[in-house]
This record gives structure tokens, sequence and C-alpha cells, in this order.
């Protein structure tokens, strides 16, 4: 049985090529618009007609969910992520092949179309999919409730991301006095701790912060209660689109660094994204590069980095914001499924594109002397 699939998921994904050419060709020699532009256009036409038919004729599976096409939208970007790697690899380990393109480009592409049947056979389609919504249903509640604390809860399950945070964190802190603005679980703070700083932490919620004082962190309910100059480093990861008035916080944050000191900021990027997830877990807002750094600016920061961050997030988020549930409550499972897989390839896409896109946004600031 899986022969046979492989061969129709092969089949299906010749008239996917056959249909992004198509497309791609008509808009950009028939109605002249933009590479860039018909690319959008003709790669997710491409990708939603295939999704159709595999989930007809190749798999058979039962009703469509936002989840399961999501699913499908990621994996497609994996295998063209895997396909590009292996032509580059290729040629870097056998120059000979640069002399016949057509060799490495053909090893790509088998190694993606295996790569991508396998996710979408165990993940997408299969019985245990981790995108069914039958199975999100049978979850506990508490553990998929994206909101509040338990959804800070949840999130610690994301180990590759958090990790990923926290070397953010570590590779750009300076000096021994760090504030954590928006400590939540103390994910950051905890394990900064064990390294010698010493880390303070703003936190409203009055559990949370309970819990952070009984692990032997300062504690406080609100930035102001910091004193003035106190700091060498603030970090904020995730936070500051909780804030209603996110230039007055900024401003105390300046405030509370010292001359010379850091600030290190990391948000969702792009209103575009802005979906019912965003509405569940409270955030106000999501940024672009040149609004947030603007903002830093005019609260007197001298900007050092301002990066876009996961870029295959980007799209994933896209998809879920057209095509996501009302609830805005994601599957424990889609957030291991890509903390483990989706998020490490995101990171080596961030190179190719140079930050000019991504899910998150990265600035750093200096407080001038």
């Amino acid at each position: 049985m899986a022969h046979r699939q492989f061969l129709r998921y092969a089949l299906v994904g010749g008239i996917g090529f056959i249909v992004d050419a198509s497309v791609l060709t008509l808009l950009v020699n028939g109605l002249g618009y933009g590479h860039y532009v018909s690319r959008a256009v003709s790669f997710p036409l491409a990708v939603t007609i295939t999704w159709w038919i595999n989930r007809q004729w190749v798999f058979q599976a039962a009703a469509p969910t936002a989840q399961e096409y999501s699913g499908y939208f990621v994996v497609q970007l994996i295998g063209a992520v895997i396909n590009l790697g292996i032509y580059v690899l290729t040629i870097e380990l056998i120059p000979a092949f640069a002399e016949t393109p057509v060799v490495p480009l053909a090893i790509g592409a088998a190694a993606a179309l295996l790569a991508n049947f396998l996710l979408v056979r165990r993940y997408v389609f299969g019985r245990a999919t981790t995108f069914d919504s039958n199975q999100m249903k049978e979850q506990p509640e508490k553990e998929f409730e994206y909101s509040g604390v338990e959804n800070l809860i949840a999130m610690k399950k994301a180990r590759n991301y958090n990790k990923f945070l926290l070397d953010i964190v570590r590779h750009n802190l300076i000096g021994n006095d760090i504030l954590d603005f928006g400590a939540g679980t103390g994910t950051f703070a905890l394990p900064l701790q064990t390294t010698g700083v010493a880390v303070a932490c703003v936190e409203p919620d009055a559990r949370l912060r309970n819990d952070l004082s009984i692990s032997g962190l300062t504690t406080y309910v609100d930035i102001t209660a910091v004193p003035v100059n106190s700091v060498d480093c603030t970090y904020s990861m995730n936070v500051l689109e909780h804030v209603d008035d996110d230039r007055a916080a900024l401003s105390a944050i300046y405030e509370r660094i010292r001359p010379g000191g850091r600030v290190i900021i990391y948000v969702p990027a792009f209103n575009l994204l802005y979906s019912k997830m965003d509405e569940l877990v409270g955030h106000h807002r999501r940024y672009r590069r040149k609004d947030l750094v603007q903002k830093m600016k005019d609260a007197n920061f001298q900007i050092d980095t301002a990066t876009y961050i996961d870029s295959l997030g980007f799209f994933s988020a896209l998809v879920y914001r057209w095509l996501g549930n009302n609830t805005g409550v994601i599957s424990s499972g889609s957030v291991k499924i890509y903390d483990r897989v989706i998020f490490p390839l995101s990171r080596i896409l961030d190179h190719v594109v140079l930050g000019s896109f991504g899910k998150n946004l990265l600035v750093i600031g200096t407080r001038p002397i």
C-alpha cells in the first residue's frame, strides 16, 4: 500500500509542478507581474490543489480541517528547504556536478519528494496525525488553553525554541544586574540565575511572582517599582506585545538601565499574521521592524540589531491566519512537531533570507553613555 501511495503522491507532485509553472508563466510573461509576486501566487495555488487531490485520491482522508491544510503547507516548505540544501551541498561536495546541475537538482528533488511523502503520510493524513482536530479534542483541556498561566506552562515543552531564546539572552547579556521584563514562569530567569548573575523579575501575576520569589529571585509587580539606573541589561521575550502602552514601557525600561546598558526585545512580527491565537493570549499588536525601531529610538535607545527571525514560521502563521479555527487553540502535538522539526529548519533558512522576514522580530538596543 505504501509504495502505491508513493507513486500516486509523486504523480500529484507532477500535477502541482505543472500548475505552479503554468500560473507563474502566465503571470510573468502573459500579465507582466514581477517574479516574486507571481511566485507568491503560483506556489500557494499549487500547494492547495495538490493538498486537495492528495487528501481525496492518495490518502482518502476524512473531512478537511485548517490544521490539516496548515500542516500540509508547512511540509511543502520543508521539502523546498531540503531540495535547495541538498542541491547546494551536492555541488559543494562534488564540484564536477556544477557542469551538470540537473544531477544535483534531481537528487534534491528525489530526497525532498520522499521526505514530503513520509511527513505528509505520518503527520498530516495519517491516523496518528498531529494536525487532526479530533486528536486535539482528546487532549486535556487545560493543557491547550493558549492563554494565561496554562499557556506559559505549556510553552515550556518547546525545548528548541526556548533554548534559542535563552541563547539570545545569554549571548547579548552585559554586566551582572539583569532585569527580566515579564518573567512569567521563569523560563529564562531561572537558568540565568544558575550562572551567577543577579536576575530581578517584573511579573504582574501574583501567583507567578510568588513562585519566582520562592526560587530566590527578586520580583517586582511593575517596572516603575524597579529603581532607576539599577540594571545593566534588560530582556523581554514575547512580552511587549501584551503591554497596552508599549511606548511608556520602553521609556520606563530605558530609565532603569544604566548608561551603556543594553535592552533585548523579542516580539511577534507582522500584523498580517494577527490571528485568533494572538487575540486569545492577549496580544495588542504584532510589530514591523521599522515601527519598533522607531519606538525604541523615541525612548532614546541606540539600535544595535534589528532582524526578523523564524522565516518558515511566517508562512505557517499566515496559513493559520487564513484558515485557523475560531478558538485560537493549537494542539501540543503541533507545537512539538514545529519545535523539533520545522523550527530548526527555519533557523537554517533564516541565514539564507538574511532576516528580511519572519514570524518574530529581535531588536537589541543600548542606552548611550
